[in-house]
Parts: C-alpha cells; sequence; structure tokens
C-alpha cells in the first residue's frame, strides 16, 4: 500500500469513527434530554397551536420537579398518549375554581396566558402527594386534570418540559 493509499483509508477511518461518534450522541441527546415534539389539538391555545412543532426537555424533571407555571408533557399510559398541559396545582395544595378563576390555597392564581375565564366550579380538593394538577390554556376546549378520565397526574407521567417551538419557521419562539 502507498502512501496515498494509507492516507486515504485512515482519513476513512476518521469518517466513520466521527459518524458513529455523532449517532450515539444524538441518540443519547434524543433519549435523555431534548426530543422533538409535535401539538395535537387546540388545548393549548393561545400559547401553542395545532400541528406545531416544539423540542421538549427531558432531563429537567430528573433534577428538579416540577414548577407552576411551566408547560410540559405528560404520558397517559392508559390510553397511551401524550398530551401537553401546563402545571397549575403542586403537591400538597388545595385548588379550587370558581368566580371564573383558579384558586391556590384560596388565593388567586395571576394567569397573564390566559384569554378567558376558567368557567368551571371545582373543589376545593388537596392534591396528593407526588401529584400535580394540569390545564390546558384554552380551558374551553382542554381536557385535563378537571376531567375524570384523567385527574390528578403522577410525577412519573410527567416526561417533559416544552422550551422551544422550532415550526413553522415564523412562529419560532421560547414556550412561556
Amino acid at each position: 500500500m502507498n502512501g496515498l493509499e494509507e492516507a486515504v483509508r485512515r482519513e476513512m477511518q476518521e469518517w466513520v469513527r466521527a459518524l458513529i461518534v455523532a449517532l450515539v450522541l444524538a441518540l443519547v441527546l434524543r433519549t435523555f434530554v431534548i426530543e422533538p415534539y409535535r401539538v395535537e389539538g387546540a388545548s393549548m391555545e393561545t400559547s401553542l397551536y395545532d400541528s406545531e412543532r416544539l423540542f421538549i426537555n427531558r432531563l429537567v424533571y430528573r433534577l428538579r420537579q416540577p414548577q407552576r407555571g411551566e408547560v410540559a408533557i405528560v404520558e397517559l399510559p392508559n390510553e397511551d398518549i401524550t398530551i401537553i398541559k401546563r402545571v397549575i396545582g403542586l403537591p400538597g395544595e388545595t385548588i379550587e375554581i370558581r368566580d371564573g378563576s383558579v384558586y391556590i390555597e384560596g388565593q388567586r392564581l395571576a394567569e397573564p396566558y390566559l384569554t378567558q375565564a376558567t368557567l368551571d366550579i371545582y373543589g376545593p380538593v388537596e392534591i396528593p402527594e407526588d401529584y400535580y394538577f394540569v390545564m390546558g390554556d384554552n380551558r374551553g376546549n382542554s381536557r385535563d386534570s378537571r376531567s375524570l378520565s384523567i385527574g390528578f397526574v403522577h410525577r412519573s407521567q410527567i416526561k417533559g418540559q416544552a422550551i422551544f417551538v422550532f415550526w413553522p419557521l415564523p412562529a419560532m419562539r421560547l414556550v412561556r
């Protein structure tokens, strides 16, 4: 083998190694850190819209508990689906919905992301330990913790935090 052939062989080996490292890194990132997600339905309007694509941070809730106001991806194992909702009530809190608003521990919750009142009557109910109360921002068109089919969601069902809308391009933004 001459010098040129040896150089080409080494270059090809480097490319193959780099490709393998890139694929392993991409797989690890997608599995444990960042994952794409597609919004389905209108339950999060006007914060998120049907068919928007976003990235979710899968690592954050392994490091800390979900916080009120964060938009989270929730797995519904009995239905084999995931939903996207906002974390409203935390473990151990008492939640109530009345007079068009949500109350936590008797205090009206400020929800600047809403464009309409929350017209239900719910509670007061204490959220069990390790469980959360989640709701869509489009309260009139959201199946969420108010529904008996969903109810409180266990910490283990919350799979990640929505962080960034990347599609469609004109709608690119951080999720708030």
